[in-house]
């Protein structure tokens, strides 16, 4: 009996924990930029790194995967 037990309050506890855990990052992330044209910009994060991206999507989608918080500054590649 008391193995049942022990096997209820483990599945119990195993769906708890799926039903709690946080959704895939990537998945909230994942925007379609294939389809967007490449005009390229540069971007700077709040530390002053610049960086060129394809376009502002691909700038959007790594801001949200890398938890970045890169901003357009100017319509073409960074120097």
């Amino acid at each position: 009996l008391w193995l049942l037990c022990l096997f209820i309050v483990t599945l119990y506890a195993l769906t708890l924990v799926q039903c709690l855990s946080l959704p895939d990052p990537n998945v909230k992330c994942n925007m379609e930029c294939d389809t967007q044209e490449n005009q390229f910009i540069c971007a700077a994060d709040d530390k002053g790194v610049t960086k060129t991206y394809r376009n502002v999507c691909i700038m959007k989608t790594e801001n949200c995967l890398q938890n970045a918080n890169f901003q357009k500054i100017s319509d073409k590649e960074c120097p």
